[in-house]
C-alpha cells in the first residue's frame, strides 16, 4: 500500500493487486480489503485528531466488483464527523483504470477517554 495524499481528515492511497493479495479466485481477499478500510481510515483521522486512533467500535463493508492482479485500487478515506467520543469515517475503493466502485465502507470510531 502507497500513501499517495493525507491531510485534513483524508487519506488516499494505492494498491497493485499482487499475488498475496488474492483469495481462492484470484481477485483481492475480502478480508485485505476490510483491513484497507479499518487501517487507511485511521490514518485519515489521525491528521484530524493529532495522532489519536481511537478503537473501532463498528466496521462495514459492502463489496461491489472484483479487482484482478495487476489492477491498481485507489483508496480513498474521509473523516465525517469528530465528537467527543465518535469518530465517523467513510471509504470509497475504486479501480484506478475505470474508477468502477470495488468496495465501500463505514468506519465508526471510539476516541474519548
Amino acid at each position: 500500500v502507497q500513501i499517495v495524499s493525507g491531510g485534513n481528515g483524508c487519506c488516499r492511497a494505492e494498491l497493485v493487486v499482487a499475488p498475496e493479495h488474492q483469495n481462492g479466485y484470484g481477485t483481492l481477499h475480502g478480508g485485505l480489503t476490510a483491513t484497507l478500510v479499518d487501517t487507511l481510515s485511521t490514518v485519515a483521522l489521525i491528521t484530524r485528531t493529532a495522532g489519536v486512533p481511537g478503537v473501532t467500535v463498528d466496521l462495514h463493508v459492502s463489496y461491489m466488483k472484483a479487482a484482478a492482479e495487476g489492477e491498481t485500487v485507489v483508496i480513498n478515506c474521509s473523516t465525517l464527523k469528530t465528537g467527543k467520543t465518535l469518530a465517523f469515517l467513510s471509504v470509497e475503493i475504486t479501480k484506478k483504470e475505470t474508477g468502477e466502485l470495488i468496495a465501500v465502507g463505514s468506519h465508526t470510531k471510539f476516541i474519548g477517554q
